[in-house]
């Protein structure tokens, strides 16, 4: 071996491994794996450049069977969706980053389909999070839903079919358009978006006053500004003048 070919061979490893790193990155931000993630008392939220659509308000929740927060968010969510009202629609979205992420929104995608989500949804989630299945193949995860309501070669139809495929590249572009980096998320009115980064009760606490904001008919773009450091000032000025 040449001492060319040498170099060439170091550099294409050098280069595998920070692909390796990156892509195990971009993997682990988008199921909110990446330490700094925690509780916080504040609101926040992002106005993102899209129209709002308030008639009816719209909640999307981004999530992945993947995703530990979200599997920890489940039991506060269905609470939560049943106080916002007959008024508010909820749907679901579950991402596709890569190919275990997109074989599990595949799977949602056939349960939603063929109405099984409700016994099924939260069995998926225990079985990754308590149960360690890693659903490594799409045989195991048929495999995993036969006798639960579907056949394994129906599911294995379903999960390859042109319809799911469809439905995938939609989620995956409204992901992509709304620049949804992490799960969970949720996008509210098709144009605020709230993150977990506070943490999934300060999420669903800023979500609630969202969906208030825009119930009255006020928009949660404008917010009251701060008062500077000279209106302060002047302000106490007034008083001690008045005293």
């Amino acid at each position: 071996m040449t001492k060319v070919e040498r170099v060439r061979i170091a550099l294409l490893s050098t280069l595998g491994a920070i692909l390796a790193v990156v892509i195990g990155y971009s993997t682990l931000y988008a199921l909110n794996l990446v330490p700094g993630w925690g509780t916080s008392t504040e609101r926040t939220y992002n106005t993102l450049d899209r129209s709002i659509k308030d008639d009816p308000i719209e909640v999307i929740e981004f999530f992945s069977y993947a995703c530990p927060h979200c599997a920890s968010l489940e039991p506060m969510l269905d609470g939560w969706v049943d106080g916002l009202g007959d008024e508010i629609e909820f749907k679901r979205i579950h991402i596709a980053i890569d190919t275990l992420t997109t074989r599990l929104a595949r799977a949602y995608l056939v349960l939603e389909s063929q109405d099984l989500l409700e016994e099924n949804h939260r069995r998926i989630f225990d079985a990754i999070h308590e149960r360690n299945t890693t659903f490594l193949s799409d045989q195991q995860l048929a495999e995993f839903m036969h006798d639960r309501g579907i056949e394994s070669d129906r599911f294995l139809s379903a999960l390859n079919g042109r319809f799911i495929s469809r439905s995938i590249e939609s989620s995956r572009q409204l992901a992509i358009d709304t620049r949804t980096l992490g799960v969970p998320a949720l996008l509210i009115a098709n144009k605020y978006q709230v993150t977990a980064r506070g943490g999934n009760r300060q999420m669903l606490s800023t979500a609630d006053w969202l969906v208030e904001e825009i119930r009255a008919g006020r928009d949660p773009s404008i917010q009251p500004e701060e008062p500077s450091a000279t209106d302060t000032n002047a302000d106490a000025a007034a008083v001690d003048e008045a005293s």
